[in-house]
């Protein structure tokens, strides 16, 4: 039986959204010490952005997230599982981390040999938990779901590691 693929169309973000993810995405990188996070929805455009990029690979590199994304969910239903994250080392010492954020995005993190990839991957989780409050708007309006404060997320993300290693 062959399965019918379906066009993914671009996710609505409002200007507050995309300030509120981009101080996310910037603590993340502070705690992490990763060199770069995109949040590219499933279409391939690219929501917001934190770090180091070159602005001429970017558009290629945000159409790859999106064919990864396409592939991955592909697979994750094949296979009957939900969650999917992709680890690539690029030489070089850089890596990078594909991870699915919500039903229509995908937060790709760049980092170096330097920062450990569970300490990427932890923190990466718990961004995603944070921004999927982001995704679920209440009503049709537009209006935005769970505030995310710059504190609010310190005293969350301080505490990540702890849990993952007593």
């Amino acid at each position: 039986m062959r399965q019918q693929v379906r066009e993914e169309k671009p996710t609505v973000f409002f200007a507050r959204e995309v300030h509120q993810i981009t101080l996310v995405l910037g603590k993340f990188l502070q705690k992490s010490r990763a060199e770069t996070v995109l949040l590219v929805d499933a279409a391939g455009h690219l929501v917001a952005r934190q770090g180091h990029t070159s602005p001429a690979s970017e558009d290629t590199i945000t159409a790859l997230v999106a064919g990864t994304y396409a592939a991955s969910q592909a697979m994750a239903q094949m296979l009957g599982a939900r969650e999917f994250s992709s680890l690539v080392p690029c030489g070089e010492g850089r890596n990078l981390m594909i991870l699915r954020a919500g039903d229509h995005a995908l937060l790709a993190v760049t980092f170096t040999d330097e920062s450990s990839d569970t300490l990427v991957r932890t923190y990466a989780l718990d961004v995603i938990r944070r921004l999927e409050g982001l995704y679920a708007r209440p009503d049709a309006t537009g209006s935005p779901g769970e505030k995310i404060e710059r504190k609010e997320f310190d005293k969350g993300i301080d505490g990540a590691l702890d849990g993952v290693f007593g």
